[in-house]
């Protein structure tokens, strides 16, 4: 009994392969953004009560770059908080005097910064008193 031929070198074909799915895939650009564009949008983004994500969507920037960009630049020191912002200001007190005189016991509340006062009662909104000291505190 005969065995089966053997194959020789010759009987065999090499194949080349090589990966073109990146060549046909769409490009993606890259874009690079100038850095007196990434400062003024992060001037944007600065503002008291500005949404970061609608900056981002309004500048055609994902918000997880536009947050990398906020992070870098103020670990950089080339961007700073405004003093009004929570996060930029450490925590401080204001002096406090306790008067009895008129409207003793009327639940009112009298703020007085430099030269201007604001008077209050006790049914005053949070955010509308934090509203006013900002706008007294700016002027």
């Amino acid at each position: 009994m005969q065995s089966a031929p053997k194959s020789r070198l010759e009987s065999f074909v090499v194949i080349e392969a090589v990966a073109n799915r990146l060549e046909e895939s769409p490009a993606l650009l890259r874009r690079r953004w100038p850095a007196e564009a990434k400062r003024r949008i992060l001037e944007e983004t600065l503002a008291p009560g500005v949404n970061v994500s609608a900056v981002a969507r309004a500048h055609g920037v994902s918000p997880q770059q536009l947050f990398a960009w906020r992070r870098k630049a103020l670990r950089s020191g080339a961007i700073a908080l405004l003093p009004d912002r929570p996060e930029a200001e450490a925590q401080s007190f204001a002096s406090v005097e306790v008067s009895r005189g008129e409207g003793a016991g009327m639940g009112g509340l009298e703020i007085v910064i430099g030269d201007a006062t604001i008077r209050v009662g006790n049914d005053v909104a949070p955010t509308l008193l934090t509203t006013a000291i900002r706008a007294v505190r700016a002027a």
